[in-house]
This record gives structure tokens, C-alpha cells and sequence, in this order.
């Protein structure tokens, strides 16, 4: 009786908490339902009823989860099974539950023998006619290979995507830390002289309609060079989200911040000392503080502070983590490494070059940086920046559930533009 009452209960929470008052009612009446046409041609004894409804009761609650799970599952695009049950427990009020599964899942450290092959995927740059000694807008300074010997290519930058004619993104790829050999990083290099940014809305978050929405619309496809992910949703952080002359989360001093200004540049840094609250901004986009800060980690005081780094305030939890910093030359980077801890992400990101970093989203397939070709036809040819990226390659093309900033080469937006918003 006791099993079956905890069994009883245990589903009345479920549907409780993942479908709310009216998720109980249907659930009462469907299980009383069921129940009634099992024993209306006989009378059970007290112990069989009540096992009885004990069953009805599970097996609609499992009905309504399966039907509610794939119907999320239909507009997801690819992702994969583990990331579309967490994102749909976490839209059900089961973020608590997932996040302890994902910190029991995610608990191996990386290895510590060498990795013996980098993870590079993007695809190089090739110009048409004539070449010249002499680059435009220069590229990176090659990064120190930590581990010898160094794997071919390690550390040095090669070109993926060009605007206004020039180079514009460089990356490279490389085993950044001498503990963990096995730990493997990717960066773009990003020099915005001829690019212009966009923040767009995904359709979880923020949510709502939008001018900049879910996708980059087909009339800016033409002079899109990259686009990558934003930051963690907002039921994890405190910060802010403000575009398109609206809050959606008012912004929070000294929080890690991601500003587009009416240029359309991008700059980083910590509300109210690196950007002006009162500044031209377009969109702001926080998430955290700052995970490096004048070249060193802001790790451990930010866990003092209660930040949230994508672990338990504190527990090691090691998954795949993406990043926006800046260089000591201006210039912006995106890093993807994986599978590491906050820790091991900011030494990777001091390492290769950050002044100041801030973290962005983590875990399965949402750090995704794209650069984009183009056919002789007119349509988009996306290129991930790193083997382990498996996210849907037209995801910021179909439809993204989570924000993106996405980069577009200024010679070739027409005027105007949803930029414009």
C-alpha cells in the first residue's frame, strides 16, 4: 500500500510540476476514467483498487509526457535526444532535476596524456585572381604551442571568412593546457573593420516576436559572414537582456556584457567600468561576470560571489564550453573547448591570448560558431569551426530556440535592414 501510494503521489508531482493545475485535473479525470471502465464489471478489494488507479494514474501521466516531449521534438531541428529532453524539462520547471543529472553525467575530468589531432574544421578562404605579399588587416600573432611537440598546424591562424574584400576571421586550434593534454580548443579571430553585428531572438529566449527573430532572413543571407551563440538561459543567470528598445531583464552593474553599438560593432566587458550603462547601445547582452579579467581567472571569486558557472557553485562539471573574449590588439575572439571545467576554460582562454573574457553558453551542441560560403546560385553555405560542433547546420538559417549574434559584411546589407531595429 505504501509503494503504491509513493508511486501515486510521485506522478501527482510530476504532472504537477511539468503541467500544472489543469495537467492535474486531465490527469484525475483520465486516470478516474480508466479506472472506472477496468473494474465497472467487477468490485475489487481495497488493495487491487487502489493499485489499480495507481496504474491508470502513471499511465496517463506517461502518455501526456510522451506526447508533450515529442511534440518539442518536432520543432527541434536535429538536436539530439539528451539535449531536447533537457531543454524540454527545463521549460517544465524540471530545470533543478536536469541540471543535477547533467552535474552526475558530466563528472570525468579531461585526460591528461596528449591529444594526438586537432579539431579544426573550418574551411579556408580562397581568393580568385591575383594575390598579394601584403594583407590588408593583419593577421594574429601565431599562439605558443604549450605541449612538445606541437601537432601540425597547432597555434598558427589560417583565414575562414573574408568581408569588404579583406580577411576578416582567422582561426586556429590547440591542446592550451599542460595538466590536461587531452583538452583541445578552437578560436576565431574576428576583426570588425568591415563587419556589422546583429543580435537576433531565439524563440525560447527571450521568446516573443521580434523584428531581428529566430532566423537570419533570406534578404541578408547574401552578406552573412558568421554568426555564434549567446549565453545561458535566464532561468541560470541574474543579468539582463535589453534590444530593440526593449527589457527583457534589467541589466545588472558590473555583470559581463556583450554590447552592440548603433555602429554595428561589438564590444565586451563589465557594465558601468568597460561599457557606459548610457552608451549607443542597440543590444545588450549579459551573462555572468567576467571569467577573465585583466589576463587573469575570475573563476574562483565569481563562486565566492555565488555565480553560477554551469556547475553547483563550484562542483566540477566537465562539458563543452564556448566564450567571447578580447585580445590585447582589440581584437574579438570566439573559443570553443571542451570538455572542461570554468577553470580549465579560463586558463585555456588566458593562454591563447584574452585580456578579458566572458563565458557563454555550454554543454551539448549549443556552442556552435558558423562562417558562411556562398554558392554560385545565391544560397548559404554554413561551415562549423570545430569537428565536435554537431549542431543542425541551418540552425541560424530555420530557426533557433536561443539567441545569436550573427556578423554580415557592411558592403553588401542593403539599406535598410532589420539591423536597422
Amino acid at each position: 500500500m505504501l509503494i503504491a501510494l509513493a508511486l501515486g503521489a510521485a506522478s501527482a508531482w510530476f504532472i504537477g510540476r511539468t503541467a500544472g493545475t489543469g495537467g492535474v485535473f486531465v490527469t484525475a479525470l483520465g486516470s478516474a476514467a480508466s479506472t472506472w471502465a477496468i473494474t465497472r464489471h467487477r468490485t475489487p478489494g481495497p488493495r487491487r483498487a487502489m493499485w489499480t488507479a495507481v496504474y491508470s494514474i502513471i499511465a496517463v501521466t506517461l502518455l501526456w509526457t510522451t506526447v508533450s516531449i515529442v511534440s518539442y521534438a518536432r520543432a527541434s531541428d536535429g538536436e539530439p535526444v539528451s539535449q531536447v529532453i533537457a531543454g524540454w524539462g527545463r521549460n517544465h520547471r524540471l530545470g533543478t532535476v536536469v541540471d543535477q543529472m547533467e552535474a552526475i553525467a558530466y563528472s570525468n575530468p579531461p585526460a591528461k596524456s596528449p591529444a594526438k589531432q586537432l579539431t579544426l574544421h573550418a574551411v579556408p578562404t580562397t581568393v580568385a585572381g591575383p594575390t598579394t605579399t601584403i594583407a590588408a588587416i593583419p593577421a594574429p600573432t601565431p599562439i605558443a604551442p604549450v605541449l612538445s611537440p606541437a601537432l601540425p598546424g597547432e597555434g598558427e591562424w589560417i583565414a575562414i571568412a573574408r568581408a569588404g574584400g579583406y580577411d576578416a576571421i582567422w582561426a586556429t586550434s590547440m591542446r592550451p593546457l599542460a595538466e590536461f593534454g587531452g583538452v583541445v580548443a578552437s578560436m576565431a579571430v574576428i576583426d570588425q573593420t568591415y563587419l556589422r553585428v546583429g543580435l537576433f531572438n531565439g524563440s525560447e529566449v527571450p521568446g516573443g516576436t521580434w523584428t531581428r527573430g529566430k532566423r537570419v532572413p533570406t534578404e541578408l543571407h547574401p552578406a552573412l559572414v558568421a554568426a555564434f551563440n549567446g549565453g545561458f538561459r535566464f532561468d541560470h543567470i541574474k543579468g539582463g537582456y535589453v534590444t530593440e528598445g526593449r527589457t527583457v531583464r534589467a541589466l545588472r552593474s558590473a555583470d559581463a556584457t556583450i554590447a552592440v553599438g548603433k555602429d554595428g560593432k561589438v564590444v565586451i566587458g563589465a557594465l558601468g567600468r568597460d561599457i557606459a550603462k548610457d552608451g549607443p547601445w542597440v543590444s545588450l547582452r549579459q551573462n555572468l561576470i567576467l571569467i577573465v579579467d585583466n589576463g587573469e581567472s575570475q573563476v574562483r571569486a565569481g563562486v565566492k560571489l555565488g555565480v553560477w558557472w554551469g556547475a553547483d557553485y563550484g562542483r566540477q562539471v566537465y562539458v563543452p564550453r564556448s566564450a567571447l573574449c578580447q585580445l590585447a590588439d582589440g581584437r574579438l575572439a570566439y573559443a570553443y573547448v571542451s570538455e572542461v571545467d570554468a577553470e580549465q576554460l579560463a586558463q585555456s582562454l588566458i593562454h591563447m591570448g584574452c585580456t578579458k573574457a566572458m563565458q557563454l553558453d555550454i554543454n551539448g551542441d549549443w556552442p556552435a560558431l558558423f562562417t558562411f560560403g556562398h554558392a554560385l546560385d545565391g544560397s548559404v553555405l554554413p561551415h562549423l569551426l570545430d569537428d565536435r560542433m554537431h549542431t543542425p547546420l541551418q540552425r541560424y538559417l530555420n530557426g533557433s530556440k536561443k539567441e545569436f549574434f550573427a556578423f554580415f559584411d557592411t558592403t553588401l546589407v542593403p539599406n535598410p535592414s532589420v539591423l536597422d531595429a
